[in-house]
């Protein structure tokens, strides 16, 4: 009876969705003004993912338009992804999001990636293990760009992923540029600073994420909301945001934030479309005064 009603109720709550968020987007359009065209060339990329199917979810147009720009781009997968359902044992399910994460890695012409294999949903964000790792595996592939979640995200291995790579940056010397991507709980306007124009990746990056088949969640929302975004930078085949940061000032929000790697409490992720109007405005205002403390920071 439950799944009756959602699937009667679908239609209307899309809807809904795309009334609600669509309209407060072109209301707030102006404050975006200033976003920049992310696009690289020749350039070593090296993506932090929490999860296998995090780095096509945040990065996965960006990753095909790099690709075609001649970049080398490599991903590090945080966890084993073990608790993506409950219907598989864990030790299974973690080898075939293994071979699933080569298989895309593969179709997208990307370089082999590295796996911590770190426990799915209890990642330390003070993991001394996982920041050695991460260095030595910055220090031997030598990026240029380093992307990884933005913190304010709802779940707790996307948020504990910052603290990794900042205490990681911190055993080592490196001048990458450093853009925080957005999964399934936005950025916000108040935060982003760069976008990818998805129009000519779009489809791909539909049809590479099936590749993931033992993700028992739905990956709708996040390609609406990708197609959503299209509206602040003006595209019509939708955007893929980011946020470039300043390593400093980073460091010190998410100490003041999510010391405590808590912070992903006050969100909600973006998985469905019956709470997908909840989960965009959902801490909407820490959102606002967390970009605004780093904006500040580098002020200073």
């Amino acid at each position: 009876m439950r799944e009756f009603v959602k699937r009667i109720l679908a239609k209307p709550i899309l809807f809904f969705d795309k009334l609600v968020i669509g309209f407060y987007l072109y209301m707030v359009k102006k404050k975006t003004a200033g976003i920049k065209e992310l696009i690289f060339s020749k350039k070593k990329v090296l993506i932090l993912a929490p999860h296998q199917d995090d780095e096509v979810l945040g990065c996965g147009c960006f990753i095909q338009q790099g690709i075609e720009e001649g970049n080398k781009i490599k991903c590090v997968f945080m966890t084993d992804g073990s608790m993506s359902t409950d219907s598989i044992n864990k030790e299974t399910l973690a080898k075939i999001r293994k071979i699933e994460a080569l298989e895309v890695a593969k179709k997208l012409k990307m370089e082999l990636p590295e796996f911590l294999n770190k426990g799915d949903g209890v990642l330390d964000s003070n993991d001394i293990d996982a920041s050695k790792k991460i260095a030595e595996i910055i220090d031997k592939f030598k990026p240029d760009i380093i992307m990884f979640p933005y913190f304010m995200d709802g779940h707790s291995d996307h948020s504990a992923t910052s603290g990794i790579l900042i205490n990681a940056m911190e055993l080592i010397k490196n001048n990458a540029r450093l853009f925080a991507y957005e999964i399934n709980s936005p950025i916000s306007v108040y935060g982003i600073t760069h976008y990818v124009d998805c129009t000519s990746y779009m489809s791909r990056k539909s049809d590479i994420l099936k590749t993931y088949k033992s993700q028992t969640m739905s990956f709708g929302t996040v390609l609406l909301m990708n197609k959503l975004n299209g509206i602040l930078a003006g595209t019509d085949g939708g955007v893929e945001l980011f946020r470039e940061i300043d390593f400093d000032s980073y460091k010190k929000t998410y100490e003041k934030y999510n010391k405590d790697n808590k912070v992903w409490m006050r969100f909600r992720q973006m998985y469905s479309i019956y709470f997908m109007v909840i989960a965009y405005f959902k801490g909407l205002g820490l959102k606002k005064e967390g970009a605004k403390y780093q904006d500040f920071g580098m002020k200073q």
